[in-house]
């Protein structure tokens, strides 16, 4: 089945063009349902006002791309209609966090800005300043950029390299991401690294009473279950609470968080290159998130526990994500309204 990409029109004070890529949602379907990612260019400027320990999630000195959020659609005549969202707004790439610091560093967090970009479809490379709709069975989408300390403009930590990949041919609903990350100073001791993230949705943030992902199954190194989470019991407003913490240090590579009866399902999961990342230093946990704005089952993979990167250390990972979609019945009548 093929993808399709949409380049948008720029955005009133953009720079550049932000665009959707529609993935097949299963690999079996008709082509009725599509994952679309929304690659959004995210531009702000540096603050000076906010110290090393100041924030969090304070999004400045940031010029960058990333998966904001995505959408499970279906397709019409008229186009693509969202049917619900897959994934919730935040952070799903590379991000880290020194000890003492205000915030993340990488992404949504800031404190990250492009050098370089190229996207490229079927071999031939599209323009971010003109807009594009059509199908495609080839994608490539190529980042570099410099990743600074908290706060601090001025002092650049991490050059970080990374494209993301998608081949019809070779797998219909699997997004790949190849990235690199070579440090240029010596860091403070990481308090985290994650590398990646998914923020599957638990609930619908527009109908909370549907369950979207209910189980969480985390798998190691070599395929083998490792452990498995139910988050059905978890409601909406978490008594007051923000969220729950739960499978810290699990020894997990990759993840399936999914829903019993939604039809919804979600993979992520990272190969470490080169031995470029020590195995002590990897631990994945289970974010059961209540704000209204979350409602997700979020992944973290810990890659920087106990970590402090000296000047010429390169983490090199093969990252990939997978949403799938099966509607039953029910569901598709829900998807009509």
């Amino acid at each position: 089945m093929e993808a399709y990409l949409h380049v948008l029109p720029i955005a009133e004070g953009a720079t550049r063009a932000s665009f959707d890529l529609y993935l097949p949602a299963s690999e079996q379907g008709n082509g009725e349902y599509y994952t679309c990612y929304h690659f959004r260019y995210e531009e702000n400027p540096p603050d000076p006002s906010i110290p090393y320990g100041g924030g969090p999630n304070n999004p400045a000195n940031r010029a960058f791309y990333r998966i904001r959020t995505a959408y499970i659609t279906k397709k019409t005549d008229e186009g693509f209609r969202p049917a619900f969202r897959a994934l919730q707004s935040g952070e799903i790439g590379f991000a880290f966090r020194e000890e003492g610091a205000g915030d993340f560093v990488g992404g949504l967090h800031g404190d990250e800005v492009l050098s370089a970009v190229a996207l490229t479809a079927d071999g031939a490379e599209r323009s971010l300043s003109e807009p594009f709709f059509g199908a495609i069975r080839r994608f490539s989408f190529f980042e570099d950029s410099l990743m600074y300390r908290c706060n601090s403009p001025s002092l650049p930590l991490a050059r970080h390299t990374q494209t993301y990949l998608y081949d019809a041919d070779s797998d219909a609903v699997r997004l790949q991401l190849s990235q690199r990350v070579e440090w240029i100073a010596d860091a403070r001791p990481l308090s985290a690294a994650y590398l990646p993230m998914l923020t599957a949705q638990r609930l619908d943030p527009d109908a909370p009473e549907r369950i979207l992902s209910d189980t969480v199954e985390f798998y190691g190194v070599d395929g083998e279950t490792v452990g498995c989470f139910d988050t059905a019991p978890y409601g909406a407003d978490g008594d007051g609470k923000k969220w729950d913490m739960v499978c810290e240090g699990t020894k997990a590579t990759a993840v399936r968080v999914y829903g019993r009866e939604s039809g919804f399902s979600a993979e992520a999961g990272y190969t470490v290159l080169n031995g470029s990342i020590p195995e002590e230093q990897q631990a994945a946990s289970l974010c059961i998130r209540y704000m209204k704005q979350a409602l997700d089952n979020k992944i973290y993979f810990n890659v920087g526990l106990g970590a402090a990167p000296k000047r010429g250390t390169v983490w090199e990972s093969a990252v990939f994500y997978a949403l799938r979609y099966h509607a039953s019945l029910q569901e598709r009548e829900r998807n009509e309204k």
